[in-house]
């Protein structure tokens, strides 16, 4: 019998599984797990190891993810965070956008920041559990870290100032190549390039600005005889075989993302694939019968050849301990959990779910004014959902108070419900006025101005 360790790698050189291997995006989950804050554990290494090592053990995972933080690369390179007790930070400053420029920042060396901490827990990580457990170690990916130094107007540099942007960009992918180079010397089993702000932008638009800084990467990483996956959260459908021809040993992508189409994508071009248990409807909100469900049908449509049994992305912090126990029991044993009373399905939890005044789908809009309702997983947590969010507060002050707006999460009940009687069904999602206008694709200032204007004129 196969080490977990031994299926995910086999997994991801594209040979055929006795089982489909399981790997749990838990992410801060686990501090929750020990009975921490996300703060307070992301900042304490020996925390991390505890909490990354128990989560492994107890939801049977073949593969753990040693530091779930996309915020340490530019925390060095001086942005700001917003810490949060139940999410990954935010970055809330945008260095590039206060004056200075690349050659500005900071010498990215192993000992700024939080980066030795992440070397630190990683290496124990590997050297707990390392033998029989896949270790993958997460960078951030070079066009969200783009994003995070230089905010939203990067968008509109990529239309107005393309040169530019191509050279923020090689610089980001050249940090990419220093943090994978660190953590491969560590002996980690894999890198995690996760660029979640990819599922942002047009095919055209990938192919112009993040195949070119992928490469280096994808280089740096098999040159040294590792292995290599590329994470994008959002609806990334549009770029999943653009992915794939940037030649990873794999790629995941959320739940709103067709496994069946990735699965046919990767016989073409032999990457592996990760993937896509719902984090909410399913995970968060649903029942152990209901998660175990819908893993016995990822597996099905995924198969034995490529397929790695995920989470669409990093878990909620309150995800229960009992649906991805459950989860891990049928992944490595084929155990069905029992039918109990004692949980709710999602059906049933929906239905008990009081309105509380927050499913109003039409807002009363007075002529001449606008409303924007951004539809998250949480702007928190989830960069696309950030900066989808930014684009709305970088126009505010223009419009003052002909302009209102507001952020509907889909962490409650309450919010599943809203949007599924507004008929959301990618995130993030904008509305103006309760029309969808921008679904997975976060605008520059100017395309969000257009269309503001449009219904303010009518």
């Amino acid at each position: 019998m196969k080490t977990g360790k031994e299926l995910v790698m086999a997994a991801l050189r594209y040979e055929e599984v006795e089982r489909v291997p399981w790997v749990p995006f838990t992410g801060v989950h686990v501090a929750k797990l020990i009975g921490m804050n996300a703060e307070n554990f992301l900042k304490d290494p020996d925390a991390i190891v505890k909490g990354v090592v128990t989560a492994a053990d107890r939801y049977k995972a073949d593969g753990v993810c040693s530091v779930f933080d996309l915020q340490v690369e530019p925390e060095v390179l001086g942005c700001r965070l917003k810490w949060s007790k139940n999410n990954p930070p935010a970055v809330v400053s945008h260095v590039l956008e206060e004056g200075k420029t690349i050659a500005d920042l900071p010498e990215f060396t192993k000992d700024k920041g939080r980066i030795p901490l992440c070397l630190e827990a990683t290496k124990k990580i590997i050297d707990e559990i390392g033998d029989t457990k896949a270790v993958f170690a997460l960078i951030c990916g070079p066009f969200t870290l783009a994003l995070h130094l230089a905010g939203q107007s990067f968008l509109t540099g990529m239309i107005e100032k393309p040169q530019a942007a191509k050279e923020l960009l090689d610089y980001c992918a050249g940090i990419a190549v220093k943090m994978s180079e660190w953590y491969l010397e560590l002996g980690v089993d894999a890198i995690a390039v996760v660029d979640p702000m990819t599922s942002q932008i047009s095919p055209r638009h990938f192919k112009r600005y993040v195949t070119p800084c992928m490469e280096p990467v994808v280089k740096t990483v098999h040159d040294r005889n590792g292995v290599i996956t590329l994470f994008c959260c959002g609806n990334a459908t549009k770029n999943i075989e653009l992915m794939m021809q940037c030649k990873p040993d794999g790629i995941a992508f959320d739940e709103q993302v067709d496994l069946g189409m990735v699965q046919r994508l990767s016989e073409q071009y032999h990457v592996g694939f990760e993937g896509n248990m719902a984090l909410t409807t399913t995970l968060l909100f649903g029942s152990p019968v209901e998660c175990v469900n819908e893993a016995k049908e990822r597996i099905s449509v995924g198969g034995k050849r490529g397929y790695i049994l995920s989470p669409g992305c990093d878990l909620p912090f309150d995800t229960p301990f009992y649906n991805l126990e459950a989860v891990g029991a049928y992944a490595q044993n084929g155990t069905m959990p029992e039918a109990s009373a004692g949980f709710l399905s999602l059906e049933d939890a929906l239905k008990q779910c009081e309105d509380g005044g927050e499913e109003d789908v039409i807002a009363e809009v007075e002529p001449g004014n606008v409303c924007i309702e951004i539809v998250t997983l949480d702007s928190e947590g989830c960069a696309p959902c950030q900066y989808m969010v930014e684009a709305v507060k970088s126009v505010v002050d223009k419009y003052g108070e002909r302009l209102t707006w507001k952020e509907s999460l889909i962490k409650s009940l309450a919010g599943i419900r809203r949007t599924q009687k507004l008929g959301v069904n990618t995130l993030p999602t904008m509305l103006i006025n309760n029309e969808v206008v921008f679904d997975n694709i976060t605008p520059t200032s100017d395309e969000l101005c257009k269309e503001i204007d449009k219904r303010i004129k009518q």
